[in-house]
């Protein structure tokens, strides 16, 4: 007996295991794009770096819940290191709470260098 999985939405049968988690992964990242979890000035923020992708950042530890700019640091999503020195963020680019589900929109996961264009855009 042979089981026959569907690709692309194309064909009968079940979804493949391995398709089953990326269309999970994606429809929890479009959930969290759409209803962020709201940042209460403690713990990871995602950060509007251009019109459709975000960055996790890192409040500085001396920072304090307020109205002005957040200074903050960029951070690898999956392993956690520094990617830039510390920038000053008006709160409106704040997306909200990190949650892992963002990791696909970031460009620190793809690979390129994120200096290049952030002074022009945080």
């Amino acid at each position: 007996m042979t089981t026959r999985f569907r690709r692309c939405g194309h064909g009968s049968g079940p979804i493949h295991p391995g398709d089953q988690k990326a269309v999970a992964e994606f429809s929890a990242m479009l959930a969290a794009r759409q209803r962020p979890a709201p940042w209460t000035g403690h713990g990871g923020v995602a950060v509007r770096i251009s019109e459709r992708g975000l960055e996790r950042g890192r409040p500085l530890p001396e920072q304090q819940p307020g109205d002005g700019p957040v200074a903050l640091v960029l951070i690898h999503p999956d392993t956690e290191t520094s990617l830039t020195g510390t920038l000053h963020c008006t709160r409106v680019r704040i997306h909200g709470a990190w949650t892992t589900s963002y990791r696909l929109l970031t460009r620190a996961l793809a690979g390129p260098d994120l200096s290049a264009g952030l002074k022009l855009t945080i």
